[in-house]
């Protein structure tokens, strides 16, 4: 006989929900004593009566109902009737996700703290940066290496037996019969081409104008100087195992062999033969150009003071000479190439100077491969060499008045650019000008990235910078990048807010950006970006420690020259 069923009716036994927590996990009725219920103690377990933290979100995503979100029951006569309200649904609003580019880290180790806390900075390869009295003794070591003859050029690499590279990308291109036995004649043309087509237009800010570096260099090389081909085919693979390794061996062994010949050059002749031979000069620009772009130590310093003692010397003996036009505009391109290297570079680490200011005339008319006007150039080293005083004599009225001249004449100065169409050399020169204003106010007249001006400054600066990566420009960009990164002090919007461009909106950002866009031109971008992450390293942490400034240094002074001892910006 079946069983009665109960009654729906009757009231269903419900379990309390002021039980402990291990009951409820253990899923047996709790005595509810307190401090600890009679189960508890029995088990010797812990009694948790603290009432769990629950989430709305968590219980959503099971697909379940949040507290009195609903009417909840085991008993199908109890639920929810479909005029239960639905709990509403909260709009989600999502932030874009930048995106991310190995570029974009600057990593801190605790090295690196070590080293910026005193500013005692290690010439190893990998930090690419040199120590103050390092730098310092190595200057007084040239100096005495100066007072000698350019005999005093050494080789920095050894003999090795080196791998050639047989991979080709290029082109062949015709050429003589007469360059390089080290290497194949496939081989010999791949490199001219890539140089013709990779290097060479990223030597000049111009639209219109021919690099000197093809106008110029190859016709010499062909013609006159098979180690200046030879020159020209070691920067070549020197550029190009930047992005293939392979061609690193082939690099190293033309500019041995280039070398190996220079120094055989230097031991036999005369120093006025050695200094009247045209291919010598351009043999130690190339070889300098190699260093840069291999490097960029104090090594390309060495071919830029051999060139000034060469170019002393050339001088002295060159009013009895009456020399061809082609071969007076090279010598003019060189000596005005490591001129140039010297006033940049100097503004960095304010260095004595090289060269000295008879390279450099009141001329306005922007240069296709300066990216800017003689002008601007020896303003720049005006600027430079004014800063090398000491703190007792920028207080005083002829170093103020000597600064406001120099303010003025920046101000007023007007580049012209006779080809009407080059306007990408109008906006390089305006760069290098605004960049110039920024530098002389943070050198002379101790400005920092604190001050409003300074801020603003910089974003004209990196707006320009924009333009120019825009427009595909690599050359004459690196300076004015440089000033304005190491003058960032925190990370800002300096983009307008109609920019749609793929370049970031933040200032450091941006930044690492532009300088993994110029990876293909002619400056050391490694060494660049090396010490501009320092630098902003350096200003977080003086920021976040309250350090006391040193009075007696400008924050140029302080926190930039001691990091670009022998760097390269050009």
């Amino acid at each position: 006989m079946p069983r009665p069923r109960k009654s729906t009716s009757a009231p269903v036994n419900r379990r309390t929900r002021s039980g402990c927590l291990t009951c409820r996990k253990r899923k047996i009725k709790c005595g509810e004593q307190a401090p600890t219920c009679d189960q508890c103690n029995a088990k010797g377990l812990e009694c948790v009566t603290t009432a769990p933290l629950k989430w709305e979100t968590e219980y959503l995503s099971r697909g379940l109902r949040f507290g009195r979100a609903g009417v909840w029951s085991k008993d199908p006569l109890k639920a929810a009737s479909p005029s239960s309200p639905a709990p509403a649904v909260e709009v989600t609003l999502w932030c874009t996700v930048p995106k991310i580019f190995p570029y974009s880290f600057v990593n801190t180790t605790v090295g690196t703290i070590q080293d910026l806390t005193t500013l005692d900075f290690d010439s190893h390869p990998d930090e690419w940066v040199a120590k103050p009295d390092r730098a310092c003794s190595e200057a007084q070591t040239a100096e005495e290496v100066d007072t000698k003859s350019t005999l005093s050029l050494s080789p920095w690499l050894t003999t090795r037996q080196l791998a050639r590279s047989q991979a080709s990308i290029l082109p062949p291109l015709a050429v003589s019969a007469h360059l390089s036995m080290n290497l194949g004649k496939n081989d010999t043309t791949l490199l001219l081409s890539y140089y013709v087509e990779n290097v060479c237009p990223v030597t000049t800010a111009s639209s219109s104008s021919i690099s000197p570096f093809a106008s110029l260099f190859i016709p010499f090389a062909i013609t006159a100087s098979p180690l200046a081909m030879d020159s020209i085919l070691a920067l070549a693979a020197c550029h190009r195992s930047r992005s293939d390794g392979n061609y690193k061996p082939t690099a190293l062994q033309l500019s041995h062999g280039v070398l190996k010949t220079l120094r055989a050059r230097l031991r036999d002749l005369t120093p006025d033969d050695v200094a009247l031979d045209v291919e010598t000069l351009v043999v130690m620009l190339l070889l300098c150009m190699f260093e840069i772009v291999n490097e960029c130590d104090k090594r390309w310093v060495v071919h830029l003071k051999g060139a000034r003692d060469l170019i002393r010397v050339r001088r002295q003996i060159a009013p009895r000479l009456l020399p061809s036009s082609d071969v007076s505009q090279l010598v003019h391109f060189c000596e005005r190439f490591f001129a140039f290297q010297d006033v940049i570079g100097r503004t960095a680490c304010g260095e004595d100077p090289v060269f000295g200011t008879d390279f450099w005339e009141d001329n306005p008319d922007c240069d296709a491969w300066l990216g800017c006007s003689p002008e601007l150039v020896a303003i720049l080293s005006e600027i430079t060499e004014l800063g090398r005083q000491d703190r007792a004599s920028r207080a005083t009225t002829p170093f103020q008045a000597a600064t406001a001249g120099l303010e003025y004449r920046l101000d007023n100065l007007a580049q012209n650019v006779w080809d009407m169409d080059d306007d990408i050399l109008a906006q390089s020169a305006e760069l290098k000008r605004l960049s110039a204003e920024l530098y002389l106010q943070c050198l002379l007249n101790g400005a920092d990235p604190s001050i409003s001006w300074v801020s603003d400054q910089v974003n004209k600066i990196l707006r320009a910078v924009a333009a120019l990566l825009d427009r595909g420009v690599a050359a004459g960009i690196s300076w004015p990048l440089f000033v304005a990164a190491v003058e960032l002090d925190a990370d800002h919007d300096f983009q307008d807010a109609s920019y749609s461009g793929a370049a970031p909106w933040y200032a450091r950002p941006f930044v690492l950006y532009a300088l993994n866009q110029l990876a293909n031109s002619m400056v050391n971008i490694t060494r660049t970006r090396s010490v501009i992450e320092k630098v902003w390293q350096a200003r977080d942490l003086t920021r976040s420690v309250n350090s006391e400034p040193d009075l007696d240094k400008n924050d140029w002074e302080q926190l930039i020259a001691p990091l670009c001892g022998n760097m390269s910006l050009a």
